[in-house]
C-alpha cells in the first residue's frame, strides 16, 4: 500500500500565537491541572457565579459612582484571575484534531434504549457520559414553570415542582431540615483498630479514655507520630482554603460500611425505617416454611410484599417498574402457595390473587388463556368462573358478544351434565349456580340490544317451570312438547290472555290473535346526523322490547326480532319438582331481571346477586330525567333542621324486603317505587304492561303469599285506582291468607282509609281465634301493623291500648287496665315519661336478641338484619316525634352497621343524625374504615357515598367519589355508575370539559353496554366530539357485535360525496376568478 498522502498545510489558516504566560501563570496553570479533576465537576457552578458577580458589579458600578475607583480596580485584577482561568479552561476542552467523520463517538443515537431500565428502573450509570445540566432547573420539553427540586429526588429519578406556587412552601425552613433528609449510614469498626485493641478484649471494663487525646499532645514528636485525623484536617488559616467535609466519621476507630454492607447481608443489621417491615417478612417466611398448607400465612406473606414496597415513606412515588417485579414477585409466591391449597375455598382465593397480580405484567390475551384454564380446572367453583366471565366482559381488546355468550352456554351445559348426576347435597348449589348464569346471560343480552331473546328465555323458563302440565315425563319429552307449544305461537306469560302451556295441552286449541303492525317513525337529518340516529335508535328499540312472531309486520327486515324455539331451547332449565327454594330464586332471578327487588327476606343466593356490579345496575337503564332529580343536591333554608323526609329518599337502596318496605308510607323507607316514574320519557329495560301481566298470571298459576303480596304491593304502586278491586279478588281467592289481610289493611291505611283498615285488620284478628295453631301465627303481622299505624298517628295510646292486647287476642275496650298492668308489674315509667318512653330500654330487647344471633354464628342471616331494621325504625320515629339524643343513636347505628355494613337504611339514618350536627367527619370515616374496605365494598355503598358527597361536601369531592367508586374492582364496571358520572359532568359547569374523556373511559370499561354508545351521541355529538370521532365510535358497536336497528353507512356514504362535490364547486370557482 501507498504511504498516506500528508495533509497539506496553509498559511492563512494558522492560529494566532498565543502570548506568552508569565512565572505566575504557570504555576497557576500547574495547580489548575493537578485540580483538573475538581474544577471539570464544579466548572458549571463556577461559571453560573462569575455571571452572577459579574451582573452585581455591573449594578454597583451604574449605583455606585463614589467606590469606581476601587471597583475598577478591584476588576483590573479579578479580570486577569478570571483572563488566566479562562486560558486555561480552552486548553483543557480543546477538541481534538480532525474532522468530524474522525470523531464517530462525538454523538450516538440510541434508538433502542438501556435494557437495564426494565431490570432496574433506572439507566446504567457507568454507561452514561459526563454530562453538564443547564437551564437552571428547567427541563427540555416541560413547561417553563416546571423546575427540578433539589430537595427531593435521587439520581434515579427528578421531581419536578411548579415554581411559582410551591416553592416557597415546599422548602423545609428548620435548621436541621437537610440532616432530617439525609439517609442514614452504617458505621462499622475499623479492622485495623480492632486488632490494635485486641488486648482490651480480656480486660473487664472498657476504657472510654482513649488515646486519641494523647496523639495530639506528641504533635511533632517521634518524627511526625500524630494522629491520623490532625494530618487530614486543614488548619483555618491555611492557604489551601476552607476545610472540606470529610467523607469518614469524627471517631477514628469507625469507619463508614459501603452500599452493599448496610444492605443487611453482611453486617446482619440496619439503620433504616425498614428494619422492622423486613423483620416481619422474616417472621411470615419462617410462618410458611413450618406450615406450608397455612394459606392464611401464604397470603399474609404476600400481601406483606407491599408494605416492603411502600416502606415507612407513603409520600414516595412507586415506580411502575417496581410494581411489576413486586407483581412478579407476588406470583411465584402464589404459585407456591397454590401447590399446598387443598380446598377449593384457599384455591379460589390464591387463584383471584395471582389473576390479580398478573394484570399488571401480563397481555391481555395471556390472562384470557390463564382463566379459560382456571374455569375448566375448577368447574365447581361460581366466583372463579364469575371473575373469568367479567375479565372477558369488561375488557375492550378481548370484548364480543357471541364469544361471552358462548362462555355462558358452555357454563350452563357443564353444570347441568353435572346436575344429573349430582347427590342430593350438592344439587341444590349446582342449580343456583345455573339460575345465576342465566340472569347475567339474559342481562347481557338486553344491554347489548338483543332484548328480544333475552325476554324470550324468561318467558320459557317461566312456563316450563311454573305453568307444566301435570302429567309428570322425562325432560327430553317435556321439551320437545314445549316446542311444539312455543311454535304454535299462542300467547305466553306475560301476554294478553295468555293461557299458558298447561291450558295448551289440556285444550289443543289454538286461539286466533291478531297480527300487529309496527309503523315507523322518526328519519335520520344529515345536519344533525347522530342525535336524530339516537332518537330513531331508541324507538326502535322500544319497539322491539318483546319478541315478535311469524305473522307480525315488522319495520326492518331483522332475524332477530322473531324467536324460535331453536333460539331459546339450550337456555330451558327445568327445575327438580317440589323444590320450593329453587322456585323462589328463579322468581327473584325475574324480578332483579324486571329492574324490581326481590321477594321479601331473601336469602344468600338473592343477596350475592344484588351485590354484583353486572347484575345490579338500574342506572343504565334508568331516565337520565330520573337519576338527575334524585341525585340532585337538595336546597336547604340555610337553617340547621334537614328536612327529615329526605332522608328516606336513597335513590337507590339495599336492605332486606318486608311489609314495612313494600307498603312504607311516609314515615319508612320503600323499595318499590312507580314505574313510570323511573322511566318517565324513556324506554324501560322491560315492557311495563308485560311485568303486570307475568306477576298476575304467576299469581294465578302459582300460589305463593310473599308472591301475591309483592303483586299486591306493585298494583298498588303503580295502579292505585283499581287496587281495591284487585284487592278484593285476590282475597276471595285465598280467605285464609292472613299476611294477604295484613297488606290489604296496609294499602287502605296508607291511602288515608283508616276505618276501612281498622274494619280489615279486626275481622282478620277475630277470623284468627278460630285457626289452627300454624294458621295462625302470622296474626302477630296483623298487631305489628296496627300498632305502627297508631304510632305514626301519635296516637300512643291506642298503641299502647293494641300492644297489651296481643297476650289475650282480642283488643282490650278499657285504657284504665292497661294503667293498672303496668302498675302491678312494677314499671312506673308510663307516669314518668308520657311524652315517648323509654327509648333505652325498648333497645335493650333487642340488642339482647341480636346478641343471641351473634352467639350462634348467625349474625349474617336475613332475619337478623329484619330485627336490626325494625329496631331502627323504632330509634327513628323516637327522633321524629321529639327531643333525642344524638349519641344514642349514633351508638345504635354504629353497631348496625358494623353487622350490616351494606344496609342502606343504617347508612341513610347514621347519616341524618351527624348531618343536624356538622361538626365531626363521622360519616365520612364509618365510610372509609366499615363499608368501603375491600371486603364489604359494594356498588350500592359507592352510590350511596357518592350521593352523601352530592349533598354535603363540594363538586371536588363528589368528583373524587366518582373516580374512587371507579377504580375499584367492585364497581368498576357497572355501566350504570359510568353514565352517572357522564351525566353529573355535564351539569357540573366545572366539569363539562371533561364529559367526552369520561364517555371513552366508559366505553372501554363496558364495551357491551348499548346504552352509553347511545347516550353520548344524544349528549356529546354538539361540539364536544367531532364528526369524525363519533364515526369512529358507531362503527365500534358493529365491531363488538352490538344490535344497530338503524344503519348510518349510507348516511356516511351520501355525506363523503356532498363534501367531494363542495370541494370540486369551490376549485372551479378559484379557476373561474382566476
Amino acid at each position: 500500500m501507498s504511504e498516506p498522502k500528508a495533509i497539506p498545510k496553509f498559511g492563512s489558516f494558522r492560529p494566532k500565537v498565543t502570548p506568552p504566560v508569565n512565572d505566575q501563570e504557570n504555576k497557576s496553570s500547574s495547580r489548575e491541572k493537578a485540580d483538573a479533576g475538581e474544577k471539570e465537576k464544579k466548572k458549571h457552578s463556577h461559571r453560573h457565579h462569575r455571571h452572577r458577580s459579574r451582573s452585581r458589579e455591573r449594578h454597583h458600578q451604574t449605583t455606585e459612582a463614589e467606590a469606581s475607583h476601587l471597583s475598577s480596580s478591584k476588576r483590573g485584577r479579578s479580570r486577569s484571575r478570571e483572563r488566566d482561568h479562562q486560558v486555561i479552561e480552552a486548553k483543557f476542552f480543546q477538541p481534538p484534531k480532525g474532522t468530524r467523520e474522525e470523531s464517530p463517538d462525538l454523538f450516538f443515537i440510541d434508538r433502542k434504549g438501556d435494557e437495564k431500565n426494565i431490570a432496574y428502573g433506572s439507566i446504567h450509570r457507568y454507561s452514561v457520559p459526563a454530562f453538564y445540566r443547564i437551564g437552571a432547573g428547567n427541563v427540555l420539553g416541560a413547561p417553563t414553570n416546571l423546575k427540578i427540586n433539589r430537595n427531593y429526588g435521587d439520581e434515579k429519578e427528578i421531581v419536578l415542582n411548579d415554581w411559582r406556587n410551591s416553592i416557597s412552601s415546599s422548602r423545609e425552613k428548620y435548621i436541621f431540615s437537610r440532616v432530617a433528609r439525609e439517609k442514614p449510614r452504617l458505621l462499622k469498626i475499623r479492622p485495623e483498630h480492632v486488632a490494635r485493641n485486641a488486648e482490651d478484649s480480656s480486660e473487664d471494663f472498657v476504657s472510654l479514655n482513649q488515646a486519641r487525646g494523647k496523639k495530639r499532645k506528641r504533635t511533632g514528636q517521634d518524627g511526625g507520630e500524630s494522629s491520623a485525623s490532625e494530618n487530614d484536617e486543614t488548619h483555618y488559616r491555611s492557604i489551601h482554603g476552607k476545610s472540606k467535609p470529610k467523607n469518614q466519621p469524627e471517631d477514628e476507630g469507625l469507619q463508614y460500611a459501603t452500599e452493599s454492607e448496610s444492605s443487611g447481608s453482611e453486617t446482619g443489621f440496619k439503620l433504616d425505617s425498614d428494619a422492622p417491615g423486613r423483620q416481619r417478612n422474616v417472621q411470615l417466611g419462617q410462618k410458611v416454611e413450618q406450615d406450608p398448607r397455612d394459606i392464611d400465612a401464604w397470603l399474609a406473606l404476600i400481601e406483606h410484599q407491599d408494605t416492603l414496597l411502600r416502606g415507612q415513606d407513603d409520600r414516595r412515588r412507586i415506580t411502575n417498574a417496581e410494581i411489576r417485579s413486586t407483581a412478579d414477585i407476588k406470583i411465584h409466591m402464589y404459585e407456591k402457595a397454590l401447590e399446598k391449597a387443598g380446598s377449593l375455598k384457599d384455591r379460589e382465593r390464591l387463584l383471584l390473587g395471582l389473576m390479580a397480580e398478573g394484570s399488571k405484567i401480563w397481555e391481555a390475551k395471556t390472562q384470557s388463556d390463564r382463566w379459560e384454564q382456571i374455569s375448566k380446572d375448577n368447574i365447581d367453583s361460581l366466583m372463579l368462573w364469575k371473575s373469568f366471565l367479567n375479565f372477558k366482559q369488561a375488557t375492550f381488546s378481548t370484548f364480543l358478544y357471541e364469544q361471552t355468550r358462548d362462555i355462558c352456554l358452555r357454563r350452563m351445559k357443564l353444570l347441568s351434565k353435572a346436575a344429573s348426576t349430582a347427590s342430593s347435597d350438592t344439587i341444590n348449589s349446582i342449580y343456583q349456580q345455573i339460575l345465576y348464569v342465566l340472569l347475567r346471560l339474559t342481562f347481557l343480552m338486553r344491554e347489548s340490544g338483543y332484548s328480544e331473546l333475552s325476554v324470550a328465555i324468561w318467558q320459557g323458563l317461566l312456563e316450563v317451570n311454573f305453568r307444566a302440565p301435570k302429567n309428570v315425563c322425562s325432560k327430553e319429552e317435556s321439551l320437545r312438547q314445549f316446542g311444539t307449544f312455543w311454535e304454535s305461537e299462542v300467547g305466553r306469560i306475560g301476554d294478553d290472555d295468555a293461557r299458558g302451556w298447561r291450558h295448551f295441552v289440556e285444550n289443543q286449541v289454538v286461539p286466533e290473535t291478531d297480527a300487529l303492525v309496527a309503523e315507523m317513525d322518526g328519519t335520520l337529518d344529515n345536519a344533525n346526523l347522530f342525535q336524530s340516529w339516537a332518537a330513531s335508535e331508541r324507538s326502535r328499540c322500544k319497539d322491539s322490547l318483546l319478541p315478535a312472531r311469524t305473522m307480525d309486520d315488522v319495520v326492518e327486515d331483522d332475524p332477530f326480532r322473531v324467536i324460535l324455539f331453536s333460539d331459546v331451547e339450550d337456555f330451558l332449565v327445568i327445575l327438580p319438582p317440589n323444590s320450593e327454594q329453587l322456585q323462589k330464586s328463579l322468581l327473584d332471578g325475574f324480578l332483579i331481571f324486571c329492574r324490581l327487588p326481590p321477594l321479601s327476606a331473601i336469602g344468600q343466593p338473592a343477596q350475592d346477586k344484588l351485590t354484583d356490579a353486572f347484575v345490579r345496575d338500574e342506572l343504565l337503564e334508568l331516565s337520565s330525567t330520573w337519576i338527575s332529580s334524585a341525585y340532585k343536591q337538595k336546597a336547604r333554608d340555610g337553617s340547621d333542621e334537614f328536612d327529615i323526609s329526605s332522608t328516606l329518599d336513597a335513590p337507590i337502596s339495599a336492605f332486606q324486603s318486608s311489609p314495612d318496605t313494600i307498603f312504607a308510607t311516609s314515615h319508612w323507607f320503600k323499595n318499590i317505587r312507580a314505574w313510570r316514574e323511573l322511566y318517565d320519557g324513556d324506554p324501560s329495560p322491560v315492557c311495563y304492561k308485560w311485568v303486570r301481566n307475568t306477576l298476575n298470571q304467576l299469581t294465578q298459576a302459582y300460589f305463593r303469599e310473599d308472591l301475591t303480596e309483592y303483586y299486591l304491593a306493585f298494583e298498588w304502586r303503580n295502579e292505585p285506582d283499581t287496587i281495591k278491586k284487585i284487592s278484593k279478588s285476590v282475597l276471595k281467592q285465598h280467605p285464609s291468607s292472613l299476611k294477604l289481610y295484613n297488606s290489604y289493611a296496609m294499602i287502605e291505611w296508607t291511602r288515608g282509609n283508616k276505618d276501612a283498615a281498622n274494619g280489615v285488620l279486626s275481622a282478620a284478628l277475630n277470623m284468627s281465634n278460630s285457626m289452627s295453631e300454624n294458621d295462625k301465627r302470622d296474626s302477630i303481622l296483623l298487631w305489628k301493623t296496627w300498632i305502627w299505624a297508631r304510632l305514626e298517628d301519635l296516637d300512643k295510646a291506642s298503641a299502647l291500648q293494641h300492644l297489651l292486647s296481643i297476650v289475650d287476642v282480642l283488643p282490650i275496650p278499657q285504657f284504665a287496665h292497661l294503667r293498672r298492668l303496668f302498675l302491678r308489674l312494677g314499671n312506673t315509667l308510663y307516669q314518668i315519661s308520657e311524652a315517648q318512653g323509654d327509648i333505652a330500654t325498648a333497645l335493650l330487647c333487642y340488642t339482647s336478641l341480636s346478641n343471641i344471633f351473634i352467639d350462634r354464628n348467625l349474625s349474617g342471616i336475613p332475619s337478623h338484619e329484619l330485627l336490626l331494621q325494625s329496631a331502627a325504625r323504632l330509634l327513628f320515629h323516637h327522633a321524629r316525634i321529639g327531643p333525642f339524643r344524638p349519641a344514642f343513636l349514633r351508638e345504635h347505628l354504629s353497631n348496625f352497621i358494623t353487622l350490616f355494613p351494606k344496609n342502606t337504611i343504617f347508612l341513610s339514618l347514621y347519616t341524618w343524625n351527624e348531618a343536624r350536627l356538622r361538626i365531626d367527619n363521622r360519616v365520612r370515616n364509618i365510610l372509609l374504615s366499615t363499608v368501603l374496605t375491600p371486603e364489604n365494598d359494594s356498588l350500592t355503598s359507592r352510590l350511596f357515598a357518592i350521593y352523601y358527597e352530592i349533598n354535603h361536601g363540594t363538586i371536588h369531592s363528589a368528583r373524587s367519589a366518582f373516580e374512587h367508586a371507579l377504580s375499584t374492582p367492585a364497581s368498576q364496571s357497572s355501566a350504570g355508575l359510568w353514565k352517572f358520572y357522564i351525566i353529573y359532568s355535564l351539569e357540573t359547569p366545572q366539569f363539562h370539559s371533561h364529559a367526552k374523556d369520561i364517555w371513552y373511559r366508559a366505553l372501554r370499561a363496558c364495551p357491551w353496554a348499548k346504552e352509553l354508545y347511545i347516550f353520548g351521541f344524544e349528549k356529546l355529538s354538539g361540539g364536544l366530539v367531532s364528526f369524525e370521532e363519533l364515526k369512529r365510535t358507531w362503527r365500534v358497536m358493529g365491531e363488538k357485535e352490538l344490535r344497530v336497528h338503524v344503519d348510518l353507512e349510507d348516511s356516511f356514504e351520501e355525506i363523503a360525496e356532498l363534501e367531494q362535490s363542495e370541494k370540486g364547486h369551490k376549485r372551479l370557482g378559484f379557476r373561474g376568478a382566476s
